[in-house]
């Protein structure tokens, strides 16, 4: 049985050598006839040979790629936020109950529209505070004319020696102390007026004694136009002065917040040119520019924020949304570009075709950047002065994957 064994072993090592004998015999031949295939595999799997002649009928043509001075730039991730130049914290203006509320979130509202009334004894108090202050002036303005017939009598009487010079020196301090007190009860007057319209968001000088006590109740008015983002309150809800009950934004113009690592903060520019992308809308691109930069530098993150403004037509930027923003800078670096036909996939990944030597092509995987006039920039995997194939390239990837089939 082992001599068996061997001499089956000692067979199939006979049969091996010959198959290797006729296949070198057969490509001998070919070398022998001058005959060989159009395309072949270079050493390298990713490596094509393509003669000249080869090329030229197939219509490709390579080109050294094309550098670019294009601005430098830094990306941000943000999120969009509203402009708080134009945004509103109402809070109620009294003490009391909410009677009314006539605005939702998301509702549009105008300049002055009242959103919500609130019932307040305040209102009830500063009126008759105020009716109060009419009713002494009208006392003062009494005991003025008063002191002003006293003051006459007594000058007559003293210029005819019918008075003492007391008693005309009397007369005339009565006339300027009642002088003093009506102008101190016409102050209480414009006091309480001024506290009762801005209590029910009229101007003062409509207010006098025959309607201050028609006002019932307090509205709560927004002091600009726009769109309610937050409401706090809703009927029967009991508040205090300053309680925040709407939070309404014009979003004509919103801001996009992000933050900086400390090591590209002179990178950034107030004033610099921004581009903004968030994914509700892929494939737009809404144009602002850095509007501040943080002057405190986060300890635990070592960013610095920053702010860009950016207009809003058509209010479709909403807060909240992420953002990333592209912030342009006035500096300019050397990139380089390939045309878009010149990009083949190959195993997934981004490829361009380089000329090694006439008669060679490699396949150079790269990493792409921005595109524009149908051309794509390159962040890696070429150099200046490498010449790839620009207009046929989907050929050498056929020859490619042909030569690479053929081996196996």
């Amino acid at each position: 049985m082992k001599l068996l064994k061997t001499f089956y072993a000692f067979s199939m090592l006979c049969l091996l050598s010959l198959a290797g004998c006729s296949k070198t015999n057969v490509a001998a031949e070919t070398a022998t006839n001058g005959h060989s295939a159009p395309i072949s595999a270079a050493a390298n799997a990713d490596a094509v040979q393509i003669s000249s002649a080869q090329q030229t009928q197939a219509g490709i043509r390579t080109a050294a790629v094309e550098t670019r001075a294009v601005p430098q730039s830094l990306t941000v991730t943000g999120k969009v936020v509203m402009d708080e130049r134009q945004t509103a914290h109402i809070g109620a203006l009294a003490d009391g109950i909410v009677e009314t509320v006539s605005v939702l979130p998301g509702d549009a509202v105008r300049t002055g529209q009242a959103l919500a009334h609130i019932h307040s004894h305040l209102i009830h108090e500063t009126a008759a505070s105020l009716a109060q202050a009419y009713a002494e002036v009208e006392q003062k303005k009494g005991a003025l004319q008063f002191a002003q017939q006293a003051r006459s009598r007594y000058a007559h009487l003293y210029d005819i020696k019918a008075a003492s010079l007391e008693e005309d020196q009397r007369a005339i301090q009565q006339l300027i102390q009642s002088q003093g007190e009506l102008t101190i009860a016409q102050a209480n007057v414009r006091r309480e007026r001024e506290h009762l319209s801005e209590l029910v968001q009229v101007d003062p000088e409509t207010l006098n004694v025959d309607n201050i006590f028609k006002y019932e109740d307090v509205p709560v008015r927004t002091p600009l136009g726009g769109v309610v983002i937050k409401r706090n309150v809703t009927p029967a809800t009991v508040v205090q002065a300053g309680t925040e009950a709407f939070v309404v934004t014009n979003l004509s113009t919103v801001w996009v917040t992000g933050a900086v690592s400390e090591r590209d903060i002179s990178l950034v520019k107030i004033g610099s040119p921004v581009s903004v992308k968030v994914q509700g809308y892929p494939d737009e691109i809404f144009h602002g520019s850095v509007g501040q930069v943080g002057s405190t530098l986060d300890p635990e993150t070592r960013t610095i924020p920053v702010r860009v403004v950016v207009p809003n037509p058509g209010l479709r930027l909403k807060p909240e949304m992420f953002a990333t923003a592209t912030i342009e800078e006035t500096a300019t670096k050397p990139a380089i570009f390939v045309p878009e036909d010149s990009l083949q996939e190959i195993r997934g990944i981004a490829s361009v075709f380089v000329l090694t030597d006439a008669d060679h092509f490699r396949a150079q995987s790269v990493s792409l950047g921005t595109r524009s006039d149908g051309r794509v920039e390159v962040l890696q995997g070429l150099k200046p002065g490498d010449r790839i194939a620009v207009s046929g390239a989907f050929m050498v990837k056929s020859g490619l994957l042909k030569s690479s089939v053929g081996e196996k």
